[in-house]
């Protein structure tokens, strides 16, 4: 989640990766070809004997249908996120060419700001999520999504449960920050500030399936190998380190409400579904 300090700030401008992205950014388990469908029928591993004990208990889907499902939605997910961004790149352009209405709309009801929901306009709550502020925020965001994401989507959760994690996680990141907006005003520390992004969603549905696969490796930009575990824990600490930072223009809290979203969900409702190897 990204916070702009002035209302009708754009983002710094930031260079074009000088070499595209590759599928093992994040996760050396990113398979390098599309899964087939018979994935699960011929591959006997501990991912496939957590999904058959827990089949009965998740909804009637079988493992193969479910997983579509979820997956179906993740993709879903970032279509609307890609597609709002061009039309955010189409207002802004017209923004510099001197025709605002377009980009006051859509800052005033796809932006979150602490004053305009107290003054009724609830729903940035929920549409802020979906705006980033530059390509590389919407970038970053979107490969995270795709390449953790999926390791929920391939766990014994329905696919409203896994709905319900993401928008919940970005939901309660939303809400967090904004309750850090309203501490600030009342101690004279307010700066006015808009906040988006889809990070609280994305925190909240990495850190459900860190619980699922504490012990997954990952490779973090295809260098530093760790456990998930371990790299949720550590982008954690990150975000309280800076979470009151004066000069930041990440909305720290954001985050952090995404993890505790997606942790309290795991324990309440889904940790019951007794996963081989989670927690």
């Amino acid at each position: 989640m990204l916070s702009f300090v002035r209302l009708a700030r754009t983002a710094r401008p930031c260079p074009a990766p000088s070499k595209p992205f590759s599928a093992s950014f994040f996760s050396k388990a990113t398979p390098k070809r599309p899964i087939p469908f018979n994935f699960f029928k011929h591959h006997p591993s501990t991912l496939v004997s957590g999904l058959r004990q827990a089949r009965l208990k998740s909804g009637s889907l079988g493992p193969q249908r479910r997983f579509a499902a979820n997956q179906f939605i993740l993709n879903g997910l970032i279509g609307v996120n890609v597609a709002l961004y061009g039309y955010q790149t189409y207002i802004w352009v017209q923004a510099k060419q001197g025709y605002m209405d377009n980009f006051k709309k859509h800052m005033q009801n796809w932006t979150m700001n602490l004053r305009d929901v107290k003054n009724g306009y609830w729903w940035q709550t929920v549409t802020c999520m979906f705006s980033h502020g530059g390509f590389m925020h919407l970038g970053f965001n979107m490969l995270t999504f795709w390449s953790l994401g999926r390791m929920l989507c391939a766990m014994p959760v329905t696919p409203g449960q896994f709905t319900l994690v993401v928008l919940g996680s970005g939901l309660a990141g939303n809400l967090l920050w904004l309750a850090q907006q309203q501490l600030q005003e009342q101690t004279g520390k307010y700066r006015p500030a808009r906040a988006l992004g889809f990070s609280g969603a994305v925190t909240g549905t990495v850190t459900a399936a860190a619980c699922f696969l504490p012990r997954e490796k990952i490779g973090v930009f295809g260098v530093i190998n760790m456990p998930l575990w371990m790299f949720v824990v550590g982008y954690g600490i990150y975000d309280g380190y800076y979470l009151n930072g004066e000069n930041t223009q990440v909305a720290h809290a954001g985050h952090l409400g995404g993890m505790a979203f997606g942790l309290v969900y795991y324990f309440l409702r889904l940790r019951k579904l007794k996963f081989p190897g989670s927690i």
